[in-house]
């Protein structure tokens, strides 16, 4: 019997490569055994044939790594972004040196490797010659919503919301400005959800979100997220990068049109009809603000949103995705 255990660079949350992590898992083990720990004692008495490195940078994963080889255990890995340029370049020297130490040498003798986007593969492949083991299984969602998503919150104000970690990686900074300093903006509302896990960051432009009245920060969201995304019509996210955008997923799950940074991977939303890549700047904002007809249409809208839901089942919902990891799994160990 296949018997797997995570292992994940970050401590138990509610966002992030945790939710991811627990997520699979909660899939998984309704048809094999998983098992969730950062415990060394815990892994050695467990005795899995197959353990799933979730993350990067961290000498504890390492000692996973080196015991799963010593007792010849299948050994897979998952970097969840952390390999990116953006995220490669935060704490440089320190991610240097762990790469040249350790990371780079988990890649090369890792049994298998599963991205969460073509870019990431991209990314890694430019550090590592390891094409020949490494797969792109993207991130999944719950479908949950049948009717939700049809119905229609719409007032004589678009509402635009944005819900995403508040970190300088998300460019928030940027789109608070224009927001705030730009008039063709004065007549809709602006929301903000998200963890502030960069203080010194958000205080730069917190001053400025107290003093706008069409822009108002309501803190992490991390229950009934669908339900209170679904009350706003355009999800806008103006990161710089994104090694999948969960928060896309879950956007979209809730029926909203979407308004993302040129520089995302994520082209098929224009492809699709779903939304637009943009720059974010005033110009680029103003433009399609202006041609934003089809959330104003009430028929339009629900024909938009039964799309959605046949995009999401067929591409990103976690029951198939989770089958994919499972086949990956199983193949290794046979």
């Amino acid at each position: 019997m296949l018997k797997a255990l995570f292992v994940s660079s970050e401590k138990p949350n509610k966002f992030g490569v945790s939710k991811v992590v627990d997520s699979l898992k909660k899939k998984l083990g309704k048809r094999i055994k998983v098992r969730l720990s950062n415990s060394i004692i815990h892994f050695i008495r467990y005795k899995p044939n197959l353990i799933h490195i979730h993350g990067c940078w961290n000498i504890k994963l390492l000692l996973f790594f080196i015991i799963s080889k010593l007792m010849l255990i299948k050994v897979i890995m998952s970097p969840h972004g952390m390999i990116n340029p953006i995220s490669f370049n935060q704490k440089r020297l320190k991610k240097l040196f762990g790469w040249h130490l350790y990371q780079k040498l988990m890649f090369l003798n890792s049994d298998l490797i599963i991205v969460n986007s073509f870019l990431e593969k991209k990314n890694l492949l430019n550090k590592v010659r390891i094409k020949s083991k490494t797969y792109v299984i993207p991130h999944g969602i719950d479908i949950k919503l049948k009717k939700k998503i049809n119905k229609i919150y719409l007032k004589d104000k678009l509402k635009f919301v944005f819900f995403s970690r508040i970190h300088p990686s998300k460019n928030l900074e940027k789109l608070v400005n224009i927001w705030a300093d730009n008039s063709f903006l004065k007549n809709f509302e602006l929301s903000i959800y998200g963890e502030i896990t960069d203080h010194k960051y958000f205080s730069k432009f917190s001053k400025k979100i107290k003093n706008s009245p069409n822009i108002k920060y309501y803190g992490p969201l991390y229950r009934n997220i669908q339900g209170i995304l679904s009350r706003y019509d355009v999800f806008i996210l103006p990161s710089n990068s994104e090694n999948f955008g969960l928060v896309i997923l879950e956007a979209m799950s809730s029926g909203l049109y979407l308004l993302i940074n040129k520089k995302l991977p994520w082209k098929i939303l224009q492809t699709k009809g779903f939304g637009k890549q943009i720059n974010i700047n005033p110009y680029s904002l103003s433009k399609e603000v202006k041609k934003l007809e089809i959330i104003k249409n009430k028929i339009r809208r629900k024909e938009f949103g039964g799309k959605l839901i046949k995009f999401l089942k067929k591409n990103y919902d976690w029951n198939n995705i989770s089958k994919k990891y499972e086949s990956f799994y199983l193949e290794l160990i046979n």
